[in-house]
């Protein structure tokens, strides 16, 4: 019965969860994971920015001194490798202004865009100089820097044939970015779209509990895929059973598509990196997938698990490449995030970040002022925003949380240019934005003229 099911399964989550409290945490329980090389922790900007249209080097530098120092606090050490949000990549040059209308859109909704500011290094650079020496890329990345033709990027690649020189093949190891000590790592699609795709995936099966059919079974989703062509109140019950025999089958099958392309690849590598919010969240059964498929792995002699920082010591790439400016959304380009709907979100941000910089010139403001401000200013900067109002399922959430965090940093701004403390309104951000905590980078990013003091981090009266 499917409320015996959730009992059994709650009763086991909360098993779990006393066994990881006793260990230290869950943060603890990765720290040791990764020192014992069986996972690796990727770092990351401090509130998912989408950096190839970040124009401002020092943002850059700051959010990464953000993201990096505090997955440091948290890891024990500074990661070598880096998610970049939205596995978004941009080369030496100027930045293209996601503000101003595109010169051009192609059939796939791509914007060419006008560049702005001056010639700043590629964004392997900045990686480099903050210790980061692999990323990830996605596939049409290193597809399209070997010259490989475009293509619709929604649909799974075939698996080329084994030894030939089709431009797919870059995928399976490393490259060194341009002239830097960088690498970069690149999804395989014709792999990763197995489990999810633009188009589809596993968690589409007719047997997987549907996320977003609600019923009148209490909190949990009760009914099942079924038929993508009904309604979520003529879909059937969730069945656990059946679902569990899809998962081994998924899982057998995935394992069979990983022997296709590396049995006739010895030493290669298959990269297939999703959010990890799928497993779980959006696909219930996707952690059981995960375990069945790693299970499934581990017992064959033919096939082995690395992290990308062993894989790169151990085989180093001996390939360089240029890097086109790209993205893993749609058609791998800024399409994703620039369309005119979100061009006023965009020029919001940039009026906000301007805002910031003319109301801290100089040091204005007190410690708390200052730090409030940049907290509200990252938080604008998140890449979530516009991907919400083009591609996401939430663009009012998007354009309410823009509206919150743009207006607490007007009104934050405000007191510091009259010299105001605002005492209530400050404790007010204090208490609610609690992220990133420590923004002494971004507040001298915006105020280069003046080194950041050491933040204070007191609640109470300015």
């Amino acid at each position: 019965d499917l409320a015996g099911f959730h009992w059994r399964r709650h009763q086991d989550l909360l098993a779990l969860h006393e066994d990881i409290q006793h260990r230290g945490g869950l943060l603890a329980v990765w720290r040791e994971l990764a020192d014992r090389g069986v996972i690796e922790l990727l770092g990351g900007p401090a509130t998912h920015p989408y950096l190839p249209l970040v124009a401002d080097p020092l943002v850059v530098d700051a959010q990464l001194t953000m993201g990096l120092e505090q997955h440091h606090r948290w890891a024990g050490r500074r990661p070598t490798g880096l998610w970049p949000p939205e596995l978004g990549y941009r080369p030496a040059g100027r930045v293209a202004d996601p503000t101003a209308r595109p010169r051009r859109v192609d059939v796939h909704g791509t914007p060419t865009l006008p560049r702005t500011g001056p010639d700043l290094p590629g964004l392997e650079e900045v990686y480099a100089a903050h210790g980061i020496d692999h990323v990830l890329v996605d596939a049409a990345t290193l597809v399209r820097a070997v010259g490989g033709p475009d293509r619709d990027w929604t649909a799974r690649p075939a698996v080329p044939p084994p030894g030939t020189d089709h431009p797919d093949e870059v995928v399976h190891d490393a490259v060194w970015i341009g002239d830097s000590d960088v690498a970069a790592f690149a999804r395989d699609l014709a792999v990763a779209y197995h489990v999810w795709s633009p188009s589809g995936g596993y968690p589409g099966n007719v047997w997987y509990r549907d996320y977003f059919a609600r019923g009148t079974f209490g909190t949990h989703p009760s009914w099942r895929v079924t038929d993508h062509a009904l309604p979520p109140d003529q879909k059937a019950i969730y069945e656990p059973t059946p679902a569990a025999v899809q998962v081994e089958r998924d899982a057998d099958h995935l394992h069979g598509v990983l022997r296709e392309v590396l049995d006739p690849r010895p030493g290669k590598l298959v990269v297939a990196a999703y959010d990890t919010e799928l497993f779980g969240h959006w696909w219930f059964e996707g952690v059981a997938f995960l375990e069945t498929l790693l299970r499934r792995v581990v017992r064959d002699p033919s096939l082995r698990t690395t992290t990308l920082a062993s894989r790169l010591e151990r085989h180093p790439p001996t390939r360089r490449l240029q890097l086109p400016e790209s993205s893993w959304g749609y058609a791998k380009g800024h399409a994703s995030w620039v369309t005119p709907a979100t061009r006023p979100l965009w020029q919001r941000l940039r009026e906000a970040e301007t805002r910031a910089r003319g109301a801290l010139a100089g040091g204005r403001g007190t410690d708390r002022q200052r730090a409030a401000v940049a907290r509200e200013l990252a938080q604008l900067q998140a890449s979530d925003w516009p991907f919400m109002a083009t591609r996401g399922a939430s663009p009012g959430y998007a354009r309410d949380r823009i509206d919150h965090h743009s207006g607490a940093l007007h009104r934050l701004c405000a007191a510091i240019e009259q010299d105001h403390l605002d005492v209530d309104h400050l404790a007010e951000r204090e208490a609610r934005v609690l992220a990133p905590h420590e923004v002494t980078a971004l507040v001298a990013a915006l105020d280069p003229s003046v080194t950041a003091a050491p933040q204070v981090t007191r609640r109470g009266p300015a």
